[in-house]
């Protein structure tokens, strides 16, 4: 997991392949205040284990989050995550979310504090739907391009990676 202000493509960035989500959200901080947020999701087949998440209060700049998609896609049927990310469903009675209603909750950790972020299961399912479409389970691992990295590196012009 890591966490960043959010990279800004410019006007000659083209879009990665993959899947995008942008919904409404709550942040809960402190384990008291809860702030309405704008939620971006994002996978990309270029970096098939990840999901980028952004929250954007409005107020402050937004936050880049990324973890692992198989963490998000756990999270939305059971208690899911060790350390820092950890996801549930939220009710936590499976026919709810079957039914489309409930959350995922997404609690971060980190040394200056806990932040639990709420998002609604539907629009994460549809998400997940796409960005497993993109690459499947199972199949993460040929979509790495290891050996045109490595020789990246050793030129000096390797990818840069956040």
């Amino acid at each position: 997991m890591s966490h960043h202000s959010p990279h800004r493509p410019g006007p000659a960035s083209s879009p990665r392949p993959g899947a995008s989500c942008r919904c409404e959200g709550t942040v809960l901080l402190d384990g008291s205040v809860t702030v309405p947020v704008t939620l971006s999701f994002h996978y990309a087949a270029d970096e098939p284990y990840a999901v980028r998440m952004v929250v954007d209060s409005g107020v402050t700049p937004p936050v880049e989050w990324v973890f692992a998609r198989d963490l998000l896609a756990e999270g939305l049927s059971r208690p899911a995550g060790l350390g820092d990310v950890q996801t549930w469903p939220a009710p936590r009675r499976p026919q709810q979310m079957r039914a489309g209603r409930g959350a995922l909750c997404i609690r971060i950790s980190s040394p200056t504090g806990t932040t639990i972020v709420s998002a609604p299961a539907t629009a994460l399912r549809r998400f997940l739907d796409r960005a497993y479409g993109s690459v499947a389970a199972g199949t993460e691992s040929g979509m790495l391009r290891l050996d045109e990295s490595l020789a990246g590196l050793m030129r000096g012009t390797g990818r840069r990676t956040e």
